[in-house]
């Protein structure tokens, strides 16, 4: 599976960052696409739905001719509605690219956590509204223990 990258565009906090999706680089992820389209359709034209859809809009018939016309068709069209989420990667402070360690405090700097799905080190296969909750309450158990400690 393909990933995306996130980079601050200038110093300014203000800023909005760069966001690089990187949707569909990869083979795979493009002929699952494409695989999960034409299944779509094939069951909007089913008789089951014959009577609750009207027409489809897109993609065209056009689109559907090759592989190659489909991609070109998702690669213009594609977009997300889901959070984002693994741009901050939990992990030991022996990984370069771990940002935060299993408890949600930054590695290198005293006194600060970074708790939402950023810190997940991989994007999970569910909603992530319900993960998010769950690494938050744990974590505010764990400094909840830590102030309780001499």
């Amino acid at each position: 599976m393909g990933a995306g990258e996130i980079r601050l565009a200038c110093t300014d906090p203000h800023a909005q960052p760069e966001l690089h999706y990187r949707f569909l680089q990869e083979a795979w992820d493009l002929e699952r696409m494409r695989y999960g389209v034409r299944l779509v359709i094939q069951l909007a034209e089913s008789d089951a739905l014959k009577e609750v859809i009207v027409e489809r809009l897109a993609p065209t018939d056009a689109d559907l001719v090759s592989d190659e016309a489909l991609d070109q068709w998702l690669l213009t069209h594609i977009s997300t509605a889901h959070h984002l989420a693994g741009t901050c990667k939990m992990g030991p402070a022996s990984d370069m690219m771990a940002v935060v360690d299993q408890y949600g405090r930054v590695h290198g700097l005293q006194g600060l956590r970074v708790v939402d799905t950023s810190i997940m080190p991989d994007v999970v296969r569910a909603n992530t509204n319900a993960t998010a909750m769950m690494m938050a309450e744990r974590i505010a158990d764990w400094m909840k223990s830590e102030r309780k400690e001499p």
